[in-house]
């Protein structure tokens, strides 16, 4: 039988990086391969909960990277030289046919030396863990863990990020799209703006409520998870955005899949991140069918650019002057917009980023890479 490892370092926040994972998971399933899923955490029922595919986790062999040492690797840079090694020769004997890095480990964990795939998320990714220590040390992991090693093939979730990579000296990237996972489905629609998003810095929520404020005839919902968590990593942020939520703004802690309604019922999803990677919250709003905004600069611009629909701001005023003609149903739309679809039209649009498409691309890559697998 075939073996594919995929390696996520870890899977507790689970967002568009961890459905990434388990999309992985599943594209190499149902092209023959078994699984081996080198994770920190195996829970399915999690995964179901979060995704809906906790039988694709299932259907994985856990893997677990040796525990002894590597806290105290994490501790001092010195005994990391030795537990790195280990966690090479480790990765090594899982003799797996195809490497998949859907989240790169963390230090002092290195990689085998054999071919394989790396999603990019962004381009701190390239930094090598030992950048950041003092010489001579710095020197030591150069010499033995930098050397040339079989190509890596880097797998860019957008294009901005695959032009960035080849600038960068790595011509060997290819553009693979994530996939929004079992997605959603169009309900009737209620005029009401909604953002799926953790409460973090680089999700702009700042303008999220702005607009809001803007535009108090309209409801607007802000669907968090993980936020006492998020509040604590980033210092207060998370409790900011909450005390200064509008009277139309209605902040709901849950899951979305738990809660599909909030995506499949409202009229227009507002994404206000600029992040370089393809959101795939954005993707899931389009299968629900809901109109989408975002910033034209960051991956959820290029998402609503590939499937052809939304609106692209390059600023708030864009941004509510479109919400609130999108909102009166006889009221002319903009000149920059895509002609009116219907939820329907939207959501058959998104099937771009469907799982389907995504085991295809899987697929051509390792037949690319690989021809005789």
């Amino acid at each position: 039988m075939k073996v594919a490892m995929v390696i996520q370092n870890s899977l507790r926040s689970l967002g568009g990086g961890e459905l990434v994972c388990i999309s992985t998971c599943l594209a190499l399933q149902n092209l023959g391969y078994h699984v081996k899923l080198v994770s920190d955490r195996f829970v399915p029922k999690e995964i179901e909960a979060a995704f809906g595919m906790g039988d694709v986790m299932r259907d994985c062999e856990h893997v677990m990277f040796p525990a002894i040492g590597r806290k105290l690797a994490r501790i001092s840079s010195i005994p990391g030289v030795f537990f790195a090694r280990g966690s090479k020769r480790f990765l090594a004997k899982q003799r797996a046919d195809i490497v998949f890095v859907t989240r790169d480990p963390r230090c002092p964990d290195i990689l085998p030396n054999r071919p394989l795939f790396r999603f990019i998320y962004e381009l701190d990714q390239l930094k090598d863990f030992w950048e950041y220590y003092h010489n001579p040390l710095r020197s030591v992991y150069r010499a033995l863990y930098a050397r040339d090693r079989p190509a890596t093939t880097f797998l860019a979730v957008s294009s901005s990020l695959m032009g960035q990579l080849k600038r960068e000296g790595h011509p060997n990237t290819e553009l693979a799209y994530p996939s929004y996972g079992m997605g959603f489905r169009p309900g009737a629609k209620k005029n009401q703006v909604v953002q799926v998003t953790f409460l973090a810095p680089q999700k702009r929520i700042e303008d999220f409520i702005e607009i809001a404020r803007r535009l108090p005839e309209y409801k607007f919902c802000l669907v968090g998870r993980d936020t006492e968590r998020m509040n604590r990593i980033y210092r207060g942020y998370a409790k900011g955005i909450i005390d200064k939520i509008p009277d139309n703004v209605e902040y709901v802690e849950v899951r979305i899949r738990q809660a599909p309604q909030f995506l499949e019922e409202s009229r227009i999803y507002l994404h206000t991140g600029k992040e370089p990677g393809m959101t795939i919250a954005v993707m899931e709003a389009l299968s629900a069918g809901c109109v989408a905004v975002a910033p034209s600069e960051g991956g959820a611009g290029e998402v609503l650019q590939v499937a052809k629909t939304g609106f692209r701001y390059e600023n708030i005023e864009d941004s509510v002057t479109f919400i609130k003609s999108e909102m009166k149903s006889n009221t002319e739309i903009l000149p920059q917009t895509i002609p009116k679809l219907s939820p329907y039209e939207i959501a058959d649009r998104s099937r771009i980023f469907s799982l389907e498409a995504f085991q295809n691309r899987i697929n051509d890559l390792i037949m690319k890479e690989n021809p005789t697998s």
